[in-house]
């Protein structure tokens, strides 16, 4: 997930420098919609991302809970 926030982030830079260029009118605000598209995908992978770790903590707690309280039994 890095790798896509990592794009995103190199296509803003771009579309920033693209957008800095630009005179007022049309191309500009299209390019501004484009640049506000980015940052909000940008900011849902975080999200996102963010939420995946919070729910491997979160399980990884549970089943040391889990194995604590109800040990697993060895057969030989």
């Amino acid at each position: 997930m890095s790798k896509a926030i990592e794009v995103l982030e190199h296509a803003e830079v771009v579309l920033m420098k693209k957008l800095r260029g630009l005179r007022d009118g049309k191309p500009k605000w299209a390019c501004a919609d484009e640049l506000m598209e980015v940052k909000h995908a940008i900011s849902l992978l975080k999200q996102f991302d963010k939420a995946v770790v919070e729910a491997q903590v979160s399980e990884d707690v549970y089943l040391q809970e889990a194995l604590t309280l109800n040990p697993p039994i060895a057969q030989a």
